[in-house]
């Protein structure tokens, strides 16, 4: 865009010409020098062509009123003068100038000043555009970064009360559940008759659902909230899938369902990962099948996997349809979504799963459709252990060249059978029904133990316990018994029945082992081992202790009472903090079982009060109880200056073990 400005119009005519042939220069002609200014605004040219001598104004005036003008101040202008003059020049240049030319100009020369300054003004105009696209988006980017840092806060904000709200109805939560289940299982254990038993059990089914419902929660909450962290320790693969099936062995046998587990030859026995979150998933995923599987099998496999290991948990249930798989590992989803569903459930359970195995490193999925069952598969990283001496198959002596015969209808848990007892050097035979039972007690040699399973279908227990007596080879037989109720030696049921040992389903194998190595060494059948929910009444004796417990709530002191009761302790009790402290002034005493939530003082000032009075050698062990259970809680114990840790509902054993391992045995 050229703008002439010229009182003669035989010049403005010649440079016209010039120009014509350029299809990319357009001209125009502005013959009066006062509305140049006016029409430069208008046009906006890219370079001004202007006369040094005209009436009205001169040229050097203009050009400065063209530069004093901000929105002309940068637009190329090249004089035309009839002088040639350095003083001239120097003028022109001095007033704002860009160029000179002695007119007329030569065509060539005139079109290539043109388009040298044009393209260096637009390229400037560019520079200048990007420039001011650079400094807004500067400016938006400031914007947003001050928005972003003050949604920042408010979300840390917001996380914070979040985890502190957490917090404290974890703790709120979980410590009536403390009493309910404690109470419950207290109850259980008085003499109730079959009505008074079913209310009980049904209570503390009811509680245990409703903890399961409020740990989902908490979980998903940490997962979401980044709180929740990983551990890495060595554990036993075997133990911790045993003792995940034992959970649910009650809610499977009340079904009539087989649980087993088989696990590959090339098994580690010990592997490093985290044993509470692989028993969470393993349990969910357990507890899924046996809740949607009416009859057969529930059975958990386990394998070597590229960088870990395999797990799969397989059903004989419902199926899930092809075109709802994809829903099952969303947050609060479920297949049945509909409000007359027959399962209930949080929705959580698949997606908390989903979330730990990630954690793990490994993934999640599944196979299977409506109707013929389900296979849920999940892998995790796991590097193999130091492999210890396994006291189980170490200790196998007694059971080497033993023949066993094994009765046992369900083909995945003769395979688990047959799996454990085959390392102890057994030689093993099977059979599947009470004939073929039969049938080889009449052969030689006669085995020299029976496994038993007492639900076979079919079979009368008690006409066929009597048919095995009155044959030779099974008068004296030692038999252990597999069931899925739990049987003491000690019953006059099993005494009468001449029921040597019994293991419960699914067996774990190292009550397998006891049992049977009891049973072939004729060991006093009426000794029975501890079992896993019972607590050692003799700890007291072995291990004497001076216990204070701590815990303003009346019902959670009671628990903890009746559980140190039958250990054979006789705790002191306190209510807050300052009760510690001053029970402490009276006496010294080896363990304080505190509560961290209490008024006046809580646990953690309580415990800094104890550390800052007493020397190492002279305070008590201190031994945290709490509801709350959050990632960093177990940290903000042992920072306070408790010794150990032990989450709200308090389970019997996690106290006694507790106990173990920081009292001092007698002697």
């Amino acid at each position: 865009m050229v703008l002439l400005v010229d009182d003669q119009s035989i010049i403005a005519e010649a440079v016209r010409r010039s120009l014509a042939g350029e299809s990319d220069i357009n001209f125009h002609y502005c013959p009066n020098p006062l509305e140049a200014q006016a029409l430069a605004l208008t046009l906006r040219p890219t370079v001004i062509l202007l006369d040094l001598v005209m009436p009205e104004m001169d040229g050097i005036t203009l050009v400065r009123r063209l530069r004093e003008d901000p929105q002309t101040r940068n637009v190329p202008i090249i004089v035309l003068s009839i002088q040639d003059e350095p003083a001239t020049k120097s003028e022109a240049f001095a007033a704002g100038a860009d160029d000179y030319l002695v007119k007329l100009p030569n065509r060539v020369e005139l079109i290539a000043r043109i388009r040298y300054h044009t393209r260096g003004y637009v390229g400037q105009l560019q520079r200048d555009e990007a420039y001011r696209a650079l400094r807004e988006s500067q400016l938006e980017l400031v914007d947003s970064n001050t928005t972003l840092l003050s949604l920042n806060q408010k979300l840390e904000d917001a996380t914070k009360a979040k985890s502190e709200f957490l917090a404290n109805m974890s703790h709120e939560v979980r410590t009536p559940m403390n009493g309910v289940i404690g109470m419950t299982a207290m109850l259980a254990e008085t003499e109730l008759s079959h009505e008074q038993r079913d209310y009980v059990e049904t209570i503390r089914t009811s509680a245990e659902a409703l903890l399961t419902i409020i740990n989902d929660i908490l979980d998903f909450s940490k997962i979401e909230s980044g709180r929740l962290e990983i551990e890495s320790h060595p554990f036993e693969i075997r133990t911790c899938v045993e003792e995940s099936l034992e959970l649910l062995a009650s809610k499977a046998a009340e079904k009539g369902l087989d649980l087993a587990f088989v696990a590959e030859d090339d098994v580690p026995l010990m592997v490093y990962g985290d044993v509470t979150r692989l028993r969470q998933i393993l349990v969910n995923l357990v507890s899924n099948a046996v809740k949607f599987t009416a009859k057969g099998e529930v059975v958990v496999e386990v394998s070597n996997h590229a960088v870990g290991l395999h797990f799969c948990v397989r059903d004989t249930g419902i199926g899930i349809p092809q075109d709802k798989q994809d829903r099952l590992f969303k947050s609060f989803s479920q297949v049945d979504g509909s409000t007359t569903r027959q399962f209930g459930g949080t929705g959580l359970g698949l997606a908390i799963c989903k979330r730990l195995t990630e954690l793990m490193g490994g993934e999640i999925w599944l196979e299977g459709e409506e109707g013929k069952g389900s296979r849920f598969h999940f892998t995790i990283r796991g590097d193999a252990a130091d492999q210890p001496y396994d006291t189980v198959t170490g200790l196998g002596s007694a059971l080497r060249r033993k023949k066993l015969l094994m009765v046992e209808d369900h083909e995945s848990s003769r395979r688990s059978l047959r799996q454990m007892v085959i390392p102890w050097g057994m030689n093993v035979e099977f059979t599947v029904d009470a004939a073929g039972l039969l049938t080889r007690l009449d052969q030689t040699p006669p085995p020299d133990v029976l496994l038993l399973d007492r639900e076979l279908p079919g079979v009368e227990m008690e006409k066929l316990l009597a048919q095995i007596r009155a044959l030779p080879a099974g008068k004296n037989l030692p038999l252990v018994l597999l069931s899925t109720q739990r049987l003491r030696t000690s019953d006059t049921v099993m005494q009468e029945l001449g029921i040597t040992q019994s293991v419960s389903k699914p067996a774990r194998r190292s009550s397998l082992f006891e049992a049977l190595t009891r049973a072939v060494t004729s060991v006093d059948a009426t000794r029975k081992p501890l079992s896993r929910t019972d607590l050692d009444a003799t700890l007291a004796m072995q291990m004497p202790l001076r216990i204070l417990l701590a815990d303003d709530n009346p019902v959670n002191l009671k628990v903890g009472q009746s559980y140190l009761h039958k250990m054979g302790y006789r705790p002191e009790m306190a209510a807050n903090g300052r009760e510690v402290l001053s029970a402490l002034e009276q006496h010294p005493f080896d363990i304080v079982i505190l509560d961290v939530q209490m008024p006046e003082m809580d646990g953690f000032e309580a415990a800094r009060e104890i550390r800052s009075r007493y020397t190492e050698e002279k305070r008590p062990k201190i031994i945290a109880i709490t509801g709350n259970a959050m990632e960093g809680d177990r940290e903000k114990c042992l920072e306070a200056g408790m010794d150990d840790y032990i989450s709200k509902p308090v389970r019997p054993k996690e106290l006694e073990a507790a106990l173990r391992r920081w009292g001092k045995p007698k002697g």
